[in-house]
């Protein structure tokens, strides 16, 4: 069981203090108890239980998560807002407006199933303070997101997956991804491709064929590399994945939701992001043209990479990243694709109001357009 906690009132609540009504959590009861002593370690702040008055329903939600596996991720949530994530103490009041309101709980929901760079952080063998960090936001896997939406139509829930990279069997078993529609590459690199082969878990469970989106360039790289996988070569239920490789032009359309490959500059090799309503998810960026700016008006989320301070020559940094989020104008925006550079605190702490530092495990809704 995983516990994520901002208030310290959940804590007593889930390691005795409160009483635990359900014998299934009664083994979890000491654990609580031993980490309530390093309580500081584990949370991004204290909070007393006057300054939330929603901590008795937090305590409940963890519990009832608990009961069902887990993880269990409580955070502080200002009233009237419900956030779903934590910024630094400082910014804690700015982070309403990551919230998942009432009126979008039926809209899209987008999960950071990862926000690392190429390598993930920790580094193997790296011993820096980031790496060594007890943080669990500094705990980052390669990138991917999770889209999820319900069928206008038939209310059918819905999912695809946004890069399925090198740790995509461990995110799905995380974050119980249990069926997809569907699966979007942003480019051909490992760590977001390396994963693919995971995608006969869907395909054998579905007896489907899964559909494997890419821009032009990208489908050309995947049909070779994953020539025994796609376009016919192997039948759903075989233990290989069964893939349909579809080139945006420049959308595609899954479940019946479009989506819009939006070019992006990263390296020598092709990249995309991907657009479909008032979301849009950019990882791996350099550089963004202005005829590909002119295709991110209106954004109420922009996901965009940020990987260091330093300059990179196929990576934005973070100031690159914030002039972006600037030109673009998006109602709120999440970096992703972080370094072992960046401390999730200290990064978090400097952002403006409506920018965040995504962490595994962040959910952000979209509202309808």
């Amino acid at each position: 069981m995983l516990l994520l906690l901002d208030s310290k009132l959940v804590v007593e609540q889930i390691s005795a203090r409160w009483k635990v009504r359900d014998a299934k959590l009664a083994p979890y009861r000491d654990e609580a108890h031993a980490l309530l002593v390093r309580f500081s370690q584990w949370s991004a702040r204290h909070v007393p239980r006057e300054q939330n008055g929603r901590a008795d329903a937090l305590a409940n939600e963890a519990l009832d998560r608990a009961l069902i596996g887990g993880p269990a991720w409580v955070t502080r949530r200002p009233e009237p807002a419900v956030s779903s994530g934590t910024k630094s103490a400082a910014a804690a009041d700015s982070a309403a407006l990551l919230h998942e309101s009432a009126s979008a709980r039926a809209a899209t929901r987008v999960t950071f199933m990862g926000c690392g760079a190429s390598r993930g952080v920790p580094r193997v063998g790296c011993r820096c303070a980031v790496c060594l960090s007890r943080d669990l936001r500094n705990h980052r896997t390669r990138s991917a997101a999770l889209v999820e939406w319900s069928d206008a139509a038939s209310g059918a829930a819905r999912a695809i997956v946004i890069d399925p990279g090198m740790d995509l069997r461990d995110q799905a078993l995380r974050f119980g991804v249990d069926r997809l529609d569907g699966a979007l590459v942003t480019h051909i690199h490992v760590d977001h491709t390396g994963g693919i082969d995971e995608l006969r878990a869907y395909t054998d469970a579905q007896d489907e064929v899964l559909l494997l989106g890419a821009g032009p360039g990208t489908a050309a790289e995947l049909r070779q590399r994953w020539e025994y996988a796609v376009d016919g070569r192997t039948a759903p239920g075989h233990g290989i994945p069964a893939l349909r490789i579809e080139v945006a032009e420049p959308t595609l359309q899954i479940a019946g939701r479009p989506f819009e490959a939006i070019p992006i500059v990263h390296g020598k090799r092709e990249a995309h992001g991907w657009r479909s309503g008032a979301f849009a998810y950019l990882t791996d960026v350099a550089s963004v043209t202005a005829a590909s700016r002119a295709r991110l008006q209106g954004l109420d989320l922009l996901v965009v990479s940020a990987l260091r301070d330093l300059p990179h020559p196929t990576h934005q940094t973070v100031d690159e990243a914030l002039e972006l989020i600037a030109a673009l104008a998006p109602a709120r925006a999440v970096l992703t694709h972080l370094d072992h550079d960046l401390d999730y605190e200290e990064l978090a702490g400097r952002l403006p109001a409506n920018v965040f530092a995504a962490f595994d495990g962040l959910v952000v809704a979209v509202p309808s357009r």
